[in-house]
């Protein structure tokens, strides 16, 4: 099947773009629902004279923005209006962390030296009386004038130099931590879950009272296994993806 514009107005956008930009739009404005199904594949294909692949292109980008969701042999359904933007974050490694905390900036709006006691080495998984840099703010990307999420970030004492960088220069806490001091971090455990949003940080992101938020939880080891950086990020749940893909060894 050949493919045409969908409108004549819009020739100069790339088709699958044409084709996200005209059911973002309706989506937005209710038809279809929140709830209900796109039209098949097949039906998009014909109305806006593209290919298949055009359309799947165009349905994996209104995924991602997390408006719809497909599931095989039930077609793609409807699951958000639109409104707030969503932020998708896609780490596979050490090094793509770099690019998420060049390509954001953080805004601290406190720090300090604390000593954890039970509750807090439980929480950072590192020895009670053990002494760290605490710095709390919020994340920012470009374009967007509120922010992705709420940090908090944890270094070990040792380390807390790298204060000086923090919220005055982009890049990642880690990489700071490498270059002052001669270390190499060689493991990032991660954990996502679900959580309620506290109401003081989604009162910040102008979120409903009782939002539910989604919590990464970053601890860096170096190469001798001691924990020197734990990092907590609380995203909105509703305008946050996280992409991630999986590769066979070879």
């Amino acid at each position: 099947m050949g493919e045409m514009a969908a409108t004549a107005s819009s020739d100069t956008l790339p088709l699958n773009r044409r084709v996200v930009d005209t059911l973002r739009q309706e989506i937005g404005a209710g038809v279809p629902a929140v709830g209900e199904r796109l039209p098949t594949e097949e039906a998009l294909c014909q109305r806006f004279g593209i290919s298949r692949h055009t359309v799947r292109d165009a349905l994996r980008k209104l995924r991602e923005e997390g408006l719809v969701s497909s599931r095989q042999g039930a077609g793609t359904t409807v699951i958000r209006r639109g409104g707030q933007p969503l932020y998708v974050q896609s780490v596979s490694s050490v090094e793509e962390l770099l690019q998420y905390a060049t390509e954001s900036r953080y805004e601290v709006d406190k720090s300090g030296l604390v000593t954890a006691d039970a509750a807090l080495a439980r929480r950072l998984g590192c020895r009670p009386g053990q002494r760290w840099l605490r710095v709390e703010g919020f994340r920012y990307v470009a374009g967007q004038p509120e922010p992705i999420c709420w940090t908090e970030v944890f270094i070990l004492a040792d380390y807390a130099g790298v204060g000086l960088h923090i919220g005055r220069s982009a890049g990642p806490i880690y990489s700071w931590i490498e270059e002052m001091y001669d270390v190499r971090i060689s493991e990032v455990e991660q954990v996502l879950r679900i959580e309620p949003m506290p109401d003081a940080i989604g009162a910040r992101m102008h979120m409903s009272p009782g939002s539910l938020a989604i919590g990464i939880r970053r601890a860096y080891r170096l190469t001798d296994r001691r924990l020197v950086e734990v990092a907590f990020n609380i995203h909105p749940a509703d305008r946050f993806t996280y992409s991630i893909t999986l590769q066979r060894k070879q």
